[in-house]
């Protein structure tokens, strides 16, 4: 398994992101603590800040000038999942489980809560998240990078 008999098994974390959509100003809340930290597993660090990287490039070059279009932006939130899972796992980080997820809504005036749950051990297991607005849609993209043991 996963946690040797003498530990107790990680808590769970909580994950969310906060978007008041209706202010293009306003930038996403998360309740972990230290997002600048990339914990370390034993089979390496997970490069947090070149998947933030990784995140931003995918969702701009998709979204930038595209409008909202309920049919497009369903496969755009596919694509770019599929896109950023490819480039995380071609960082060749070992023993680490990719997990992408990626959400595109229309703009109006609304406010949106996404959260996550799952049993997550911090000194190894780590996210990057992504938010992007345009004058006509939102996109939040998060990899979670789970230790594998």
């Amino acid at each position: 398994g996963r946690w040797r008999a003498a530990e107790a098994p990680p808590s769970p974390a909580r994950v969310g992101v906060g978007l008041p959509l209706q202010n293009p100003s306003s930038t996403a809340i998360f309740s972990l603590p230290n997002l600048g930290l990339c914990p370390a597993g034993p089979g390496g660090r997970f490069p947090a800040a070149a998947v933030e990287r990784i995140l931003r490039d995918a969702v701009r070059s998709a979204l930038r000038e595209r409008r909202y279009e309920p049919g497009p932006c369903r496969e755009a939130a596919r694509d770019i999942a599929e896109a950023v899972k490819a480039q995380v796992k071609a960082l060749g980080v070992p023993r680490y489980k990719i997990v992408v997820v990626a959400h595109v809504g229309q703009l109006g005036g609304q406010s949106l809560q996404i959260s996550s749950r799952c049993l997550w051990d911090p000194q190894s297991d780590t996210f990057s998240s992504y938010v992007f607005k345009n004058t006509s849609l939102f996109a939040v993209a998060n990899v979670y990078g789970v230790y594998f043991e």
